[in-house]
C-alpha cells in the first residue's frame, strides 16, 4: 500500500515536471526571432500559447514604444447594408475589482493585429454578433474589427490632462464575412 502511493506521488511529479519543461520550452521558442525552429515548431506552439494569453509583447519594451491607447470596436454591415456598432469592454469600464479577472482583455485587443491572430480575429468577430443579437435574415454580413487609437498624454502628465475630445484615429485591423448566423451561435 505504501509503495502504491509512493508511485502515485513520483507519477504526479513527473507529470508536473514534464509539463513545466514544455511550458519554459514553449515560452523560449515562443519569443525567439524569427528562426528555423521557430517557424518549425510555430503551428503547434500557436494552439498552446494564443489562447492563453501567456506570451509576450515586446513593442512595449521597443525603442520605440507604441504611443497610442487602443480600443478595439466592430462595424457589421448587413446583407441590407445596414450598419451595426459594438465596443469591446475596456479596462477603464470596469471597478479595479471588476477588472482583476479581465486583465487580459487589453493584451488580446492589441494584439490581434498580429499576422497569426486570424483565428482569434473570427473569434472576436462572432463574439460581436452573438453580443449584438442579429436575427439570421440579415446575413451575409461582414465584420471589421478596428482599433480607435487615442493619444497617450505624454510622460510625467496626468491622464486628466488628455483631451477627450481629441479625435479617435481608426484602424482596420481585419474584416470577417459571416455567411450565415449558425456561423455565430453553432
Amino acid at each position: 500500500m505504501a509503495w502504491t502511493g509512493k508511485r502515485s506521488w513520483i507519477a504526479q511529479r513527473l507529470a508536473i515536471s514534464v509539463f513545466l519543461v514544455f511550458h519554459l520550452a514553449a515560452t523560449a521558442i515562443w519569443v525567439l526571432p524569427q528562426c528555423p525552429i521557430r517557424q518549425q515548431c510555430g503551428s503547434v506552439l500557436r494552439c498552446y500559447m494564443l489562447p492563453l494569453g501567456l506570451w509576450q509583447y515586446w513593442g512595449m519594451f521597443a525603442p520605440d514604444p507604441i504611443h497610442d491607447t487602443v480600443m478595439l470596436e466592430a462595424e457589421v454591415i448587413d446583407i441590407n447594408g445596414v450598419r451595426y456598432a459594438f465596443t469591446f469592454p475596456r479596462m477603464a469600464d470596469f471597478t479595479w475589482w471588476q477588472a482583476i479577472p479581465r486583465f487580459r482583455f487589453a493584451k488580446y485587443a492589441a494584439n490581434l493585429v498580429a499576422e497569426e491572430f486570424v483565428l482569434p480575429r473570427k473569434f472576436a468577430a462572432r463574439h460581436a454578433l452573438r453580443r449584438l443579437k442579429l436575427p439570421p435574415e440579415v446575413y451575409p454580413v461582414t465584420v471589421h474589427l478596428m482599433y480607435q487609437l487615442r493619444p497617450t498624454p505624454p510622460p510625467g502628465s496626468s491622464a486628466s490632462q488628455a483631451d477627450p475630445m481629441n479625435p479617435t484615429k481608426p484602424y482596420v485591423v481585419g474584416t470577417i464575412p459571416i455567411d450565415s448566423a449558425r456561423e455565430v451561435n453553432p
